[in-house]
């Protein structure tokens, strides 16, 4: 007869051991899935609770929980498309020594024709090279779970856990086909975020073939711009780390479409007819801050500075140094107009 009382001295023993290692394969799976490239939503670590364990043990089918309870310590991926699920089980088989017989896909367990809880679950282990490290000896042999899924599917997930709080598992007739259509909604828009990520690739890829065939006949929109600019500005993309090329705010390359329409520029043909001659040059050598909205808003400024304060800002920035007025001034802006604005001038001489 199992011991209970034993198997919970142990595991209070070990908690801090599984928390720890549940961290470290946290760590591990994301700087692998970043070294890829492969976007996530967030990578979360937990160590089963005492009380969780206890239970856990209590449960018929466990006659030595010590050895048969896999998940003690746990690690939750969550990726923002579906198909960036099956991207990330594949890089983590690689990193880990996988249990077959205890792991598997959610998915594949429905079957076509059933709706509900979709996710991929890994029992695994350290593989015996990553044991060889001294940092890692002391998680020889210990077993934890990866979950991994999107977001929409911990949505559902987190919806389903709550459903069965409320109602022990068991909705009357009529809510639980509510419910799991709701469940066919949210595979449905699964499906279609994966579609339309597919056609912005293609259309991004398309957006770069037309500009290296010379035509520029193709809309303002986010993509577009900031393919036109890369490939505009070469020797200012030098300086510009990727991450860094709208000033790390993601809200910014919509902030510039806008500030771009109300101008009255919709297309890159219109955006490059009013790029100053020298333009690249005159900006590396006055050197202001270096960004996608510092260049274009200099364009706009330096063709229309009123016009620009009059239809386009919109009080987003109120502040410019000396390199932005120094690089105006060479094209005749008036700069009067900044102050005029509100704007601040820092280190002007």
């Amino acid at each position: 007869m199992k011991d209970i009382d034993k198997a919970t001295s142990w595991y209070k023993k070990n908690q801090s051991l599984f928390e720890s290692l549940a961290n470290k394969v946290a760590d591990i799976i994301k700087e692998n899935i970043e070294e890829k490239n492969v976007q996530y939503h967030s990578v979360s670590s937990r160590r089963k609770s005492l009380e969780s364990f206890t239970a856990k043990a209590k449960e018929e089918k466990y006659t030595d929980p010590v050895n048969q309870i896999k998940d003690m310590a746990g690690v939750r991926v969550i990726t923002y498309l579906e198909t960036d699920v099956s991207r990330i089980a594949k890089i983590v088989e690689g990193l880990f020594d996988i249990d077959l017989s205890n792991s598997l896909d959610q998915s594949q367990l429905l079957g076509s024709n059933k709706l509900g809880y979709r996710s991929v679950h890994y029992i695994a282990k350290f593989d015996q090279n990553r044991c060889k490290l001294p940092e890692n000896e002391r998680y020889k042999d210990l077993p934890f779970e990866i979950q991994i899924r999107s977001l929409l599917q911990h949505a559902w997930a987190e919806i389903e856990h709550d459903r069965n709080y409320k109602f022990g598992g068991k909705l009357p007739t009529e809510l639980e086909r509510r419910f799991y259509l709701v469940a066919g909604a949210l595979e449905i828009a699964n499906h279609e975020f994966v579609a339309i990520a597919t056609e912005i690739d293609k259309y991004k890829a398309e957006v770069i073939q037309d500009l290296k065939s010379g035509d520029l006949n193709i809309e303002v929109t986010t993509a577009s711009l900031t393919e036109y600019l890369s490939t505009k500005f070469t020797k200012l993309m030098k300086d510009i780390p990727e991450e860094r090329r709208y000033g790390g705010d993601e809200t910014m390359p919509k902030t510039i479409v806008e500030e771009l329409k109300l101008f009255g520029v919709s297309t890159l043909d219109q955006l490059d007819k009013i790029i100053p001659q020298g333009f690249e040059d005159a900006y590396l050598a006055c050197k202001p801050k270096l960004t996608f909205n510092g260049i274009v808003r200099h364009i706009l400024m330096i063709n229309d500075i009123n016009k620009y304060f009059k239809v386009s800002w919109r009080g987003s920035w109120t502040f410019s140094d000396g390199s932005s007025v120094k690089l105006l001034t060479k094209y005749g802006a008036d700069i009067s107009d900044l102050t005029q604005h509100g704007i601040t001038v820092f280190d002007f001489g």
